[in-house]
């Protein structure tokens, strides 16, 4: 019996997974996403929020995280096939000619969208109501533990992860417990939902990111993860040091290092690594069904970026469209929908922090210049340690740009702490003054021509398009 109400009263709305599902299937439907494929955007909306004086502003963010999480008791009752569920039904009946599975990243959603193909990630977040102190992950492990082997127990096809991140999540740290459960096996929704909806011969992509994270086992298929893929390595949130100490500081902690519990191995990351396990499924049914796999490898999940902008740039040329301008999203916020009616090229990054900041950089650097770059900003709420200020991302754009570059549906006065972000992107493209038919879709065979045109270069090195042989696993 199906809980779909219950099961989406249990799923963080910022969720990476969630944004992603919910954004794909608007996308589907020839529609734009809104605020995270949830509502509409509303510029107003977003307008008043930016004005709030700062204490309200952050409140805000810690009163969101509220809303954002279940009781104990109401999660005790998460079963897998319930999350199976609400993600296969968020999207229509099909023919699919093609599905993603695995690993969520933004480039992932846009192609996706391109090909007309929903997403299935593996990964979802299920925020867990506590009031735990966020500078200390050891207390934290302690109140997640027994809650978590329960759910483990009751639901033997997916695995929990823990995380635990006071430097990007602090706003949510403070109301919430970050449980992160990978699915290691299809299950029976997913198999009907790909067996029922993917036309004859086609293609599942098994988007496999690489990443791990050192990790404290705390028993069968449960860990816990201190710190996340960001502004810092594994090894700073471990050791410390005069950043964290002044981080701190800055966030009114008595602590000048974090108390983080040993960890004892490398485990996918919590919210971007795949589990390999669940491939053994996936191979499995497409060896019964007539299914061909292909495996998506990259070693962080924006790696797919460049190579998914190049290929719309390549995309668009071929339709007669324009493709003169560069779209970069960060984190959840993405619009497919809007991206192909500017014309506009989608870049996306995992955040808004020093490393993505390279990896767009680099990426302007090698590509043709675009006349124009625009650049969204997700706010997380925090200024956290390797945060890249909205002026340092606006100043790259309007370098690198051969007309014109900036920010776009960001308040760079309130960033990171600009709370009406995601009311206020979706407006902000669409009162853009181009709007071009949308392009019809992306071909499998296309996306094979292009594989080819584009060779072994960097993009194509970066994001590994390889076949998936029927016993892998």
């Amino acid at each position: 019996m199906r809980h779909h109400p219950r099961t989406a009263r249990l799923l963080c709305d910022f969720d990476s997974s969630a944004a992603a599902v919910r954004v794909t299937s608007r996308a589907l439907r020839d529609r734009p996403a809104g605020a995270l494929g949830l509502a509409p955007g509303s510029a107003a909306l977003a307008g008043l929020a930016s004005r709030l004086p700062a204490p309200v502003r952050r409140g805000a963010f810690v009163g969101t995280a509220s809303l954002q999480a279940s009781p104990p008791s109401r999660v005790s009752g998460l079963r897998g096939e319930d999350l199976a569920a609400w993600t296969a039904d968020r999207y229509g009946p099909g023919p699919y000619p093609a599905a993603f599975v695995g690993s969520v990243s933004g480039a992932a959603v846009h192609l996706a969208a391109a090909l007309r193909a929903p997403v299935l990630p593996q990964t979802f977040l299920v925020p867990v109501r506590a009031r735990v102190d966020p500078d200390r992950p050891d207390v934290a492990l302690r109140a997640g533990r027994a809650l978590g082997e329960h759910l483990v127990e009751a639901n033997p096809e997916l695995a929990l992860c823990h995380m635990h991140d006071p430097n990007q999540d602090r706003a949510m740290l403070v109301r919430f417990l970050y449980y992160r459960f990978k699915r290691l096996r299809l299950g029976r929704t997913l198999t009907r939902f790909l067996e029922q909806r993917l036309a004859p011969g086609a293609t599942i992509f098994v988007v496999d990111c690489t990443l791990t994270w050192p990790t404290t086992r705390l028993g069968d298929r449960q860990r816990f993860q201190f710190g996340a893929l960001g502004g810092m390595s594994p090894q700073e949130y471990a050791a410390g040091g005069d950043p964290v100490a002044r981080y701190l500081a800055a966030q009114g902690s008595p602590l000048r290092r974090w108390p983080a519990p040993p960890t004892d191995e490398r485990y996918p990351e919590a919210e971007w690594g795949y589990d390999d396990t669940l491939t053994a499924d996936v191979a499995a049914l497409a060896a019964r069904r007539g299914f061909r796999v292909r495996r998506i490898r990259v070693a962080e999940p924006e790696h797919l970026s460049p190579l998914v902008a190049d290929l719309h740039r390549w995309w668009y040329a071929r339709r007669g469209l324009p493709a003169d301008r560069l779209l970069v999203e960060t984190y959840n916020q993405w619009e497919p929908y809007w991206a192909a009616r500017l014309g506009a090229v989608p870049f996306w990054l995992q955040f808004t922090t020093r490393p993505s900041y390279r990896t767009l950089t680099r990426y302007l650097c090698r590509a043709e210049q675009y006349d124009r770059v625009d650049v969204n900003l997700f706010s997380n709420g925090v200024r956290s340690i390797g945060l890249v200020p909205a002026a340092r991302w606006r100043g790259l754009a309007d370098r690198c740009a051969r007309l014109a570059g900036g920010t776009i549906g960001v308040d760079e006065r309130t960033f990171p702490e600009d709370i009406g972000s995601t009311l206020r992107y979706g407006p902000a493209l669409a009162a853009q003054p181009r709007h071009l038919p949308p392009p019809s879709p992306l071909t499998l065979a296309e996306l094979d021509e292009f594989l080819d045109q584009a060779g072994d270069g960097e993009p194509a090195r970066m994001a590994r398009f390889e076949p998936v042989r029927p016993d892998s696993g």
